[in-house]
């Protein structure tokens, strides 16, 4: 999505641009992959240091209502980033939290096997230690 699809998308659903607004769609837009609440939060407080918590959660609660933001839960943390098109499936390490993007879908091994279920959606979140952490712990267990 570019950043005039979303202001187009923004003002056909009734809503106004805000400040705020602008600059989450910004950082969104920036960023590679998904983000916390709580990193969106920090971006934002840096350029408005009078922004509430809650002020970013209205946000990006309609930003994802209106399809400009994709939401996933990862562990215990909320996370966003810019829809797609395409539905997506991450790897996250549980050590340093890096989010990795798969280029397959796991559901499409063993999709025909669903013969009494229709898939509508679906996540999937694969977690463990990514190469670096898990070179270092092992370093470290030397």
């Amino acid at each position: 999505m570019t950043k005039e699809d979303i202001l187009k998308t923004i003002k056909s659903n009734n809503y106004k641009i805000t400040p705020q607004r602008d600059l989450i769609i910004n950082i969104m837009l920036n960023s590679n992959g998904y983000l916390s609440v709580r990193e969106i939060y920090e971006k934002v407080k840096s350029s408005f240091p009078q922004v509430s918590l809650d002020t970013v959660y209205r946000n990006l609660s309609l930003l994802k209502d209106i399809n400009v933001l994709s939401e996933t839960t990862i562990g215990n943390n909320i996370m966003y980033e810019i829809h797609k098109d395409m539905h997506e499936h991450i790897m996250k390490c549980i050590n340093c939290g890096k989010v990795y993007e798969l280029d397959i879908c796991p559901l499409d091994l063993c999709i025909n096997k669903l013969d009494d279920f229709e898939v509508i959606d679906h996540k999937i979140e694969i977690t463990g230690y990514c190469k670096n952490c898990k070179n270092k712990m092992e370093e470290d267990n030397k």
